[in-house]
């Protein structure tokens, strides 16, 4: 079993400040109205124009939401210690394997993935719903976590021993089945089910780009030199 805490990394360190900065900026008394194409909506500015809503995102091309609904989450406590516990755990090892800089893009593209796989899904029938929370970044690291070391075995739940692999595929198929309610019991399971996906077709087309990527500049290299 894998019970060890790794050291956080400037980087992991940074995507968790800004998250509880702006947890706490949700927390203050600064509410104002917000209106899209169907009305006004009140509630905490910083929720407001940092939510992914998906007529304003889509609609309204308001495509900044796609990035900063990652660092949003509800009042519940524990949606935000959720995720920022399994950043702490899974994600430096995975960064330890790309350097920062790759596990930043890998990353936000995942948050970005699962944001438009909300959007997508939800405008036609839920058009001013509030989709906040890094769990479609963050189940894209336990998806990239669970490729790398899928035999390893971690506490679900602090306790109940189960290998990685089989967490994430048991949530992605939760994630489909509860996609079918939309956003049932206040969860956007769209949005971890967009983070799995799109984690996992970055591990498969991510290598071919970096490695197409380096020949073509490996070869312009090479012409310089010649000319």
């Amino acid at each position: 079993m894998y019970y060890d805490t790794p050291k956080l990394s400037p980087c992991i360190k940074g995507l968790i400040a800004a998250n509880v900065i702006l947890f706490i900026g949700q927390m203050l008394p600064i509410d104002g109205v917000f209106h899209t194409g169907l009305g006004g909506i009140r509630g905490n500015l910083v929720t407001l124009w940092g939510a992914n809503i998906p007529v304003s995102t889509f609609h309204d091309f308001q495509l900044w939401r796609l990035v900063t609904y990652m660092f949003l989450h509800s009042e519940d406590l524990f949606h935000i210690l959720f995720n920022m516990l399994a950043l702490w755990w899974f994600a430096p090892e995975i960064e330890d394997i790309w350097g920062a800089k790759k596990f930043l893009i890998f990353y936000f593209v995942c948050g970005v993935g699962a944001g438009l796989f909300s959007v997508f899904y939800l405008f036609a029938g839920y058009p001013v719903v509030f989709v906040i929370g890094a769990s479609g970044a963050v189940m894209g690291v336990l998806t990239a976590y669970a490729v790398y070391y899928p035999e390893r075995t971690v506490l679900l739940f602090f306790v109940i021993p189960m290998k990685i692999r089989t967490i994430v595929i048991g949530y992605a198929a939760v994630s489909v089945l509860m996609s079918l309610r939309i956003t049932a019991g206040g969860v956007s399971h769209i949005t971890h089910l967009g983070g799995i996906v799109v984690a996992w077709c970055f591990l498969k087309v991510y290598p071919s780009i970096e490695m197409a990527v380096r020949k073509k500049m490996y070869i312009m290299r090479n012409k310089g030199r010649k000319g």
